[in-house]
């Protein structure tokens, strides 16, 4: 439709609305004021009355995040509330909409409860391979490594000599056993103090790295304190290349000193059709990852498929090591704790 008739479809109500005045007093309105819409719905506001004018209606959203307008029609894009404005002349009417959170059904929770790591949700890599990143760590089974207590998993690592390598750790995954498409993710953990130390919870898609896809939902390095990291890896957008989507998040302390929730939610088509992925650290939204129809097209959005979970401690590496590795902190116990892990799917 082209703008000259979009025009004059707009405007001849106007001058209808208008008709039997010479519209001096008439204040634009709108047939709405506040509206509750549903995430995904849709719904039209009406211009009730407005001045005679041959100008168009302007409509705009403080937020299309949360609700977007197009000629008077809103979509309702995420959760929040949007103040949708229609503009004539010097004239405006508005109308809050408030699009409720989403409606979430627990589907998997790993507690950590009892005195042995459940091998049918996880499996142990052991390996001194260095994580693919240059860590410093070998990776074991061992309950000095990893072990369940009081409630939580707990991955110490150590100063030690072991099977060729300086610093020992543990990483265990859920590949083949649990995984996700699409949800809400929740864990509360705490990061260990030190720098050197390089604590992740994450996902891997099935397949070869970038390709299948990475979606890392906490990130810490030692030498950062204050922050915690996210980021997104696919095949033309990864950590090799340096053109990963990343965002972090500063806390204004040191966050090593207590448990943090952290909270991913994968939208599928949350918006025009194309998917986004929210990190929160502690109910403050970190990042928002958003699917373009870009990346789309180039095949370089993995992340509509299924992902498994991984957590670890790595010690140095091509990140966690730029600052080396400060040897002192091992005087106490270097301890990633989790708490539990939790996921939702929408109802």
């Amino acid at each position: 439709m082209n703008k000259v008739l979009n025009i004059l479809l707009i405007s001849l109500p106007l001058l209808l609305l208008s008709c039997g005045n010479d519209g001096t007093n008439i204040q634009l309105e709108l047939d709405q004021s506040a509206i509750d819409l549903p995430f995904g719905e849709k719904t039209t506001i009406t211009v009730t009355q407005a001045p005679a004018t041959g100008e168009s209606i302007e409509w705009s959203s403080s937020d299309e995040n949360v609700a977007s307008v197009f000629f008077g029609t809103v979509t309702a894009n995420g959760s929040g509330t949007a103040t949708i404005t229609a503009k004539l002349g010097e004239q405006t009417a508005e109308c809050v909409v408030h699009v409720p959170g989403r409606t979430y059904e627990l589907v998997w929770a790993e507690e950590f409860d009892g005195t042995t790591l459940d091998l049918d949700n996880w499996t142990y890599e052991v390996n001194g391979s260095g994580g693919g990143n240059n860590e410093l760590q070998y990776y074991t089974d061992r309950t000095e490594n990893l072990r369940l207590e009081d409630g939580k998993l707990v991955i110490e690592a150590h100063k030690e000599d072991y099977l060729g390598k300086q610093y020992t750790s543990a990483r265990i995954i859920t590949k083949d056993k649990k995984d996700i498409r699409y949800g809400r993710v929740e864990a509360r953990l705490k990061v260990p103090k030190g720098r050197g130390t390089w604590p992740a919870f994450w996902m891997l898609g099935y397949g070869s790295w970038p390709q299948a896809g990475e979606i890392d939902i906490m990130e810490h390095v030692g030498y950062e304190p204050q922050l915690f990291h996210c980021a997104l890896h696919s095949a033309n957008k990864n950590g090799m290349n340096g053109q990963n989507q990343h965002g972090s998040q500063d806390m204004g302390y040191d966050v090593a000193d207590e448990f943090h929730v952290i909270t991913m939610e994968w939208v599928e088509k949350e918006f025009m059709g194309l998917d986004r992925i929210h990190i929160y650290v502690d109910g403050v939204k970190t990042k928002t990852f958003a699917e373009t129809a870009q990346l789309a097209n180039a095949g370089d959005w993995p992340f509509n498929d299924s992902f498994f979970f991984i957590l670890n401690l790595a010690i140095g590496g091509s990140w966690g090591g730029v600052q080396g590795v400060d040897d002192s902190m091992f005087d106490v116990p270097v301890r990633y704790e989790v708490d539990y892990i939790r996921v939702y799917q929408l109802q």
